[in-house]
């Protein structure tokens, strides 16, 4: 019983914080005067980012040890991220088959902008 109370009350407080994280970065990019695309691109993704970053920063500066292992951590969930957001970019990217290679008119792209 006491399971199914905590599991109820540790959903709640997970659907609380994402209304509160997402008003918060909503009003940073009102205030910082940016657009709704940088606002999902570059805020959001660096506030979802920030965890897996400060977590390894904070045991290096208690003196823990797995350094390396931490440093890497740090590097590499951004590099990562990065990389799969690009990948699925790429893979979501229309096809045409006009046989222009993808530019033609019936993709909508006409070459001029």
């Amino acid at each position: 019983m006491l399971d199914g109370v905590l599991l109820v009350a540790g959903f709640a407080l997970l659907v609380a914080g994402a209304l509160v994280f997402t008003n918060a970065v909503e009003w940073a990019g009102i205030r910082l005067d940016l657009g709704h695309g940088a606002v999902g691109s570059v805020l959001a993704a660096v506030a979802t980012a920030m965890p897996e970053s400060l977590v390894p920063i904070v045991a290096i500066v208690r003196g823990e040890q797995g350094g390396p292992i931490a440093i890497g951590a740090i590097i590499g969930a951004p590099f990562l991220l990065g990389t799969l957001a690009m990948a699925l970019c790429g893979a979501a990217r229309p096809r045409c088959s006009t046989g222009s290679g993808g530019t033609g008119p019936a993709c909508g792209w006409t070459g001029r902008r």
